[in-house]
């Protein structure tokens, strides 16, 4: 990654804003529910709340934000915010897939090969990594 890259993505960081995001959030803005749940997850003008960052990636879920269905996938996973269940993983990382998300696209396909939260399955694996 060129230092320009790195640069314009700590820029893009920096300016995210806690109360821009929350009046987003509060409109039913499924990306603005996404970006207030990782102001929490990573205290960004916030003071850090997983239980909270969870709640608002759920929140856009039920928006039908591929994003916040990946990281509903990846807190159940590692247990942010939420008890771990890998099964409950598997279901958000496949229903963020099949709504077009790229690393939605790539957990599912691992988690088929691991056999994470779901039975391993190598055509599977196969069937989501080539898309």
């Amino acid at each position: 990654m060129e230092n320009e890259e790195i640069t314009q993505i700590s820029d893009a960081v920096n300016q995210l804003d806690f109360e821009s995001c929350q009046k987003l959030a509060d409109m039913n803005d499924s990306n603005g529910s996404y970006l207030l749940g990782y102001c929490y997850e990573y205290g960004i003008g916030v003071e850090k709340n997983e239980k909270k960052a969870f709640t608002y990636y759920q929140k856009s879920t039920d928006i039908n934000d591929s994003n916040g269905m990946y990281q509903v996938g990846y807190c159940y996973y590692l247990g942010i915010g939420v008890e771990i269940d890998k099964h409950k993983a598997f279901m958000y990382y496949l229903k963020s897939a099949e709504a077009g998300n790229s690393m939605g696209v790539l957990k599912t396909a691992w988690c088929y090969y691991y056999g994470i939260g779901v039975e391993k399955n190598e055509n599977k694996f196969w069937e989501w990594i080539v898309k």
